[in-house]
């Protein structure tokens, strides 16, 4: 009888000993996991670039922009009666506009075919589509240029810009892409000159209307 009583007793102790484990994992095993946080997808710089425009816009932090075009070679030629305009800037158009530069300075200031314009003008054409979409409507600026090849922009939204602008002739077409920087409170100078002319490129193949 003492070794059933024994056993017995052993038997009672194993079985609550169980008892007791399936009790502590129990919870830790059925408890629900909490739902994962899905991450924010990060904004690329022509977002964050819309945005900052605006913002500045919308907070009064605005200035002016102010030149002129021209070239001077072989004899002075003005910008006259034509249109420019401001674009919002991000190093990515730049590092994808700065190959038709160096290329071009590269031949010597030689015309491109026409089609390097084309290539070049699409680019800008995709940055002005592509901020009309992200809400930034307002911020594709234009201003008429007058007989001296001058221009002004009233209330542009501080921050990066490109001023972009063509000119024509029987012969050539001039493009140019030039970074500019508005600060608030402030006018901008900023020329269309020799210097810094994206690309020339020749008419033969444009189709005109």
């Amino acid at each position: 009888m003492r070794e059933t009583d024994g056993g017995q007793q052993w038997m009672a102790a194993l079985a609550a000993a169980l008892l007791s484990l399936t009790a502590c994992a129990g919870p830790a095993t059925t408890a629900p996991k909490p739902p994962v946080e899905a991450k924010p997808a990060a904004e690329n710089p022509l977002q964050l670039a819309v945005k900052r425009l605006l913002a500045n816009g919308a907070d009064g932090q605005v200035g002016s922009a102010s030149g002129a075009g021209f070239v001077t070679a072989p004899i002075a030629i003005f910008l006259a009666d034509g249109e420019v305009s401001l674009l919002p800037n991000t190093p990515e158009l730049e590092a994808a506009l700065a190959p038709f530069q160096r290329r071009w300075r590269e031949r010597r200031r030689q015309p491109f075919p026409f089609q390097e314009f084309q290539a070049a003008f699409a680019l800008l054409t995709a940055q002005r589509t592509a901020v009309a979409r992200l809400g930034g409507e307002t911020l594709v600026l234009f201003a008429k240029t007058d007989d001296r090849g001058r221009f002004h922009f009233e209330r542009v939204p501080a921050g990066q810009w490109l001023l972009v602008a063509d000119m024509s002739s029987p012969a050539s077409i001039l493009l140019w892409a030039v970074p500019v920087e508005v600060s608030p409170g402030g006018d901008t100078q900023a020329f269309l000159v020799d210097s810094n002319i994206l690309l020339e490129a020749t008419t033969e193949g444009r189709k005109t209307p």
